[in-house]
């Protein structure tokens, strides 16, 4: 056979394949990229993002949402309501910064009838350059994102199509085809922890000492040398502050709570990278110079009550256990 007729055929064959696999994937869509232009109860998806709206939908009874990235998803829902007498619902999800937290209040918004919102203030949530790409690539939730966060530009979008024939989003595919019931949609992080054993003098957390220490280590080698070194955005302060006093004017509490990192985690950050640890100041005190009714700052973070720097209160460098944040909320509610 002719090498030219052969390369042809090759490449003609491979193009078919992948053309296959695309056409496959977009049917698919296991990360509701493509088709999915509406939060819906009954799509099932890898996107944990999309999963957040679908818990709004399905717990339209609830009045009191959680904003958090991780360090929000260990908050016991139990304890809150029945210190509260109000059905809660937790839309905290690793990862989210403070277009995704806007993004997943205003569907609560549109869908529920809140009476207040508790806000983990993250110093990482107004750095835009860790914002995960699944808000912006997801059309039922990039709709509620706040204006000039939700435009992608040539080369994110080129990344996007391209994905479709990414071997992880094939997986992805299969995984969906091949796991069709629906998940739970409960009322997010922390509604199966145990409030009353995470209030009691009994909780022995769920690390051990030595793990604590290695996953400490772990944390901070990844936010202190990564995540915390950027700078905060002006713009993602301003739809900050916008939000809080749109969210006044509706006449909804929001408890604006600032955690603190593990006290060994932020000696070693003052020791290593006092800069870091003087904008983290900057940002604390701007938060408690806000006069917004209805907004009520409370500052952790030179530590938790009560904290005595174990297990107990403590999973890592940056995550508290559920008793380091019930320590914590114990003062706003």
């Amino acid at each position: 056979m002719n090498p030219k007729t052969a390369l042809f055929i090759s490449a003609s064959v491979t193009l078919v394949i992948l053309l296959v696999i695309a056409v496959f994937n977009y049917r698919v869509d296991p990360m509701c990229y493509y088709n999915c232009e509406k939060l819906d109860l009954t799509k099932r998806t890898r996107n944990h993002f999309y999963q957040i709206g679908q818990k709004v939908l399905a717990h339209p009874d609830a009045e009191i949402a959680i904003l958090g990235s991780s360090r929000g998803q260990t908050t016991p829902l139990k304890w809150i309501e029945k210190r509260e007498k109000l059905k809660v619902i937790n839309l905290s999800m690793g990862a989210s910064e403070l277009s995704a937290k806007i993004a997943f209040l205003n569907i609560a918004l549109e869908k529920l009838k809140l009476k207040k919102v508790i806000w983990y203030a993250d110093y990482f949530e107004l750095i835009t350059d860790v914002a995960d790409a699944k808000i912006k690539n997801t059309p039922a939730l990039r709709a509620y994102l706040e204006e000039g966060f939700g435009e992608s530009n040539l080369s994110a979008k080129f990344s996007q199509y391209l994905g479709l024939i990414d071997h992880n989003t094939l997986e992805a595919s299969f995984y969906a085809l091949n796991n069709s019931d629906q998940y739970e949609l409960d009322r997010g992080s922390g509604w199966h922890l145990d409030d009353e054993l995470c209030d009691s003098d009994e909780y022995i957390g769920e690390k051990t000492p030595h793990e604590l220490q290695k996953e400490t280590g772990i944390t901070y080698d990844t936010y202190s040398r990564n995540v915390l070194k950027k700078q905060q955005s002006p713009q993602a302060w301003s739809a900050f502050v916008k939000k809080l006093n749109a969210l006044s004017e509706m006449g909804i509490e929001v408890l604006v709570l600032i955690p603190p990192y593990y006290p060994q985690f932020t000696i070693r950050l003052t020791k290593d990278f006092p800069e870091v640890i003087e904008r983290h100041g900057q940002w604390i005190e701007k938060l408690k110079a806000l006069k917004i009714s209805n907004v009520k700052v409370l500052d952790f973070f030179s530590g938790i009550p009560n904290d005595d720097k174990s297990v107990r209160y403590w999973n890592d460098g940056v995550h508290f256990t559920c008793k380091g944040a019930i320590e914590m909320l114990k003062s706003g509610i």
